[in-house]
């Protein structure tokens, strides 16, 4: 396994002068615990196999195995080397207590230094070590082991990153106190000035950075670059074929991933109310009837519609249908590279195509196609088939020479029934007839436009270090907001699972708005635009209704003549001419019935109901066969309804139980069977709680068969019904 793992100590101050700060700020200490569990979180939700432990000095205790009662005190190895996960992080948030014992910072470097050694020490994978210091330097120390700690972290090949002074490592030392940020990183006037303890501390820290090449930050450096949570680390693996030309042209190549869309780790099965339980899916399989009958998953298969028939597609079947073919990379042409559109572009990700490193000829051969390629301005279009288990991909390779290097890029193209033919109409610029004039820009508008563009370039919009004008939000630097936003909320709820979620990151939410340079630059544009593009609210003419033009001819009337239509007539042309409604009658019954319990000066829902009872067996005994059965049954689903929206079930169950009877005495058995499969049924607890049918009931309500009537009971077919009448004719 390639070496590509990190081991990395922590090692923290917890020391009194940790502890201090002005009124109204965070100490250092807290600071520093903010920095840690960012430090985890990123190793964390990345996936990362990197190892951390974290080592305390300035403990109350000792806990190392170098302490011997006279060195290496109150230095405690609070959590051996390990991948990082949730508990670490709860510890770091629940644990870290400051206390007033000071220690020294170099003995704890030696104790983080040795705990690394050994704890890697016949361990394969890891490729460095790191040491972290994170203080103020307020405590005591000893210089006599400096030449070891030096010699130990030069011969270990570890590096040294501290966090927390602010050490000017380029030049002299600044000993202004009143312009150099403090150990939280804020510069201001309510900063403690250093004591002398730490002037020495940084001056003796200094010596061993520069002798180690060791780097320092700021905690206002450190902070915003830990803050942004990192993408999982994936080691990129090639996909060796062969680059077939023609049939005697073969290239050794290998394919790496050049950009992939990330998708993010689920964690559906990371969460648990008892910890020790085992998380696993269950997916049952039902028929769709009244029983939900479950179905074994050996008695399914897959069928597809052919009509209105299921064609059943076992798995036998797709492997004997499916497309076999074999691992391949191979051209079928050649074209000019302007044919390729850059809305051809598919797939999730591209490629890196580069010749096989351990074949000299594969190299150059490679290299020549590239150049020849890149010289004539032409494309290669290939068929790729990954493994013989996947289909075969349309795609391209376009040439890409750079200083140090020059491949070959992958693109995935569409087959023509991929590609969809949307036609725009273009804009009225050319054609310059009587109908575009009105909507054709003028040269003053499309020059403010072209100013705003230029305005938004980001290739050249910030200024860098050295002042020169450089691209502003570069790919590489910019992470997703999406994701920072998801780690965000999943962090919180494992430290805080019972509160709310956070509030969106200042961070976050920064990195959504445009550079401040560019914004600056564009407000002038935006008056400008404003300006030149009039906007006007457009006032929507009146339909001319009759309802309309009554109020029309009303406003022109002297106010003298004006009927009060609210005081007696009620408003406008709908209310007077529309009957008030006093019971549910036989042409609109569900509006009659809404319109009566919905009067406001009193409860008629019980009179409401009963009439809608009484039309529903109206329409059913008055139905020629089932003519008006499809009536009747809206008005049973709309007493149903309102019967449950009104905590009334009592009223329709008791309605429903005397009308089963009522349609077997009828013979309208055809009816009943409409209401079981439309399932209007009783009401049952689960729909209203003032009902008092429990589920089963109402299944067995449903389930019960309907004995057949005496022939006597049932009324003639319809026809005989006919025949009688023309009988009587």
């Amino acid at each position: 396994m390639a070496a590509n793992k990190e081991a990395i100590a922590i090692v923290l101050d917890v020391g009194p002068s940790m502890n201090n700060a002005p009124p109204g700020e965070e100490t250092p200490l807290q600071t520093a615990v903010d920095a840690i569990k960012m430090i985890i979180q990123r190793k964390m939700f990345s996936e990362s196999k990197d190892e951390v432990s974290l080592v305390l000095f300035g403990t109350p205790d000792t806990d190392n195995p170098l302490a011997d009662g006279d060195s290496y005190e109150n230095v405690t190895i609070s959590r051996p080397l390990g991948v990082v996960d949730f508990d670490f992080l709860q510890q770091v948030q629940n644990d870290i207590t400051p206390s007033n014992t000071s220690a020294d910072f170099v003995d704890a470097l030696v104790v983080a230094l040795d705990h690394l050694v050994n704890a890697t020490q016949g361990k394969k994978g890891f490729a460095m070590k790191r040491l972290i210091l994170l203080s103020d330097l307020g405590g005591e120390f000893g210089d006599d082991q400096i030449e070891g700690i030096i010699s130990g972290i030069k011969n270990s090949g570890t590096e040294l990153n501290v966090i927390g002074p602010d050490i000017n490592l380029d030049g002299d030392e600044d000993d202004d106190d009143s312009q150099r940020p403090g150990p939280s990183g804020a510069a201001n006037g309510h900063q403690k000035a250093r004591t002398p303890q730490q002037k020495a501390g940084e001056g003796m820290l200094k010596r061993i950075l520069e002798e180690v090449e060791g780097e320092c930050y700021s905690f206002s450096e450190a902070l915003p670059a830990l803050s942004h949570f990192q993408m999982r680390q994936v080691r990129p693996t090639p996909w060796k074929v062969q680059l077939e030309i023609t049939s005697n042209i073969r290239i050794p190549v290998c394919s790496y991933i050049k950009i992939k869309d990330f998708k993010v780790k689920s964690f559906k099965k990371v969460y648990a109310k008892d910890e020790d339980a085992e998380i696993d899916n269950l997916r049952t399989y039902h028929k769709n009837d009244e029983e939900e009958t479950e179905v074994d998953k050996e008695d399914i298969v897959e069928g597809h519609r052919y009509g209105t028939t299921l064609v059943p597609m076992s798995e036998d079947d797709k492997l004997n249908m499916k497309y076999k073919a074999e691992k391949c990379l191979k051209a079928l042409g050649f074209t000019d590279a302007q044919n390729i559109k850059r809305h051809h572009f598919m797939g999730d990700n591209t490629h890196y195509v580069v010749a096989d490193k351990d074949d000299e000829t594969a190299v150059v051969a490679l290299s020549a196609l590239i150049n020849a390629l890149y010289e004539t301005n032409m494309a290669v279009v290939v068929r790729k088939v990954y493994s013989a288990a996947t289909a075969p991909k349309l795609g391209c390779l376009l040439p890409h020479i750079k200083s140090s290097y020059e491949c070959l890029i992958y693109v995935e193209l569409p087959f023509r029934e991929d590609i969809r033919q949307y036609t725009f109409g273009s804009l009225p610029l050319k054609q310059d007839t009587e109908a575009n004039k009105k909507y054709r820009p003028t040269d003053a508008q499309l020059d403010a436009i072209n100013d705003l563009i230029n305005e938004t370039d980001l290739s050249q919009a910030v200024e860098d270090e050295d002042g020169e004008k450089t691209e502003a939000l570069k790919p590489k630097l910019i992470f997703n907001p999406y994701f920072q936003r998801l780690y965000q909320c999943l962090q919180h709820r494992a430290l805080e699972p019972h509160e709310p979620l956070p509030e969106l990151s200042p961070m976050i939410a920064n990195s959504l708005n445009p550079p401040q340079e560019v914004s600056a630059k564009c407000e002038a544009q935006c008056e400008k635009l404003k300006n030149l593009f009039k906007l006007e609210k457009v006032k929507k003419e009146d339909r001319k209704t009759g309802e309309n033009m009554f109020k029309q001819k009303e406003e022109d009337e002297p106010s003298a003549k004006k009927i009060k239509m609210d005081d007696d007539l009620g408003g406008g042309l709908a209310d007077i001419t529309k009957a008030e409604v006093t019971e549910v009658g036989t042409v609109t019954p569900v509006d009659d019935f809404i319109s009566l319990i919905n009067q406001k000066d009193a409860d008629k829902f019980e009179e409401a109901s009963g009439q809608m009872q009484n039309r529903v067996e109206q329409l059913v005994t008055d139905s020629f066969g089932p003519q008006f059965y499809g009536k009747a049954l809206d008005c049973l689903k709309a007493l149903r309804q309102q019967s449950i929206k009104k905590s009334e079930p009592t009223l329709y169950n008791n309605f429903m139980k005397k009308f089963k009877d009522f349609l077997i005495e009828k013979g309208r058995r055809d009816f009943w069977e409409m209401i079981v499969d439309d399932k209007q049924a009783l009401i049952t607890k689960t729909e209203s709680e003032d009902s008092s049918v429990s589920l089963g009931e109402a299944k067995d309500f449903i389930a019960e068969k309907v004995e057949a009537v005496k022939a006597e009971s049932q009324p003639p077919a319809a026809g005989d019904d006919a025949e009688d009448l023309l009988d009587q004719i």
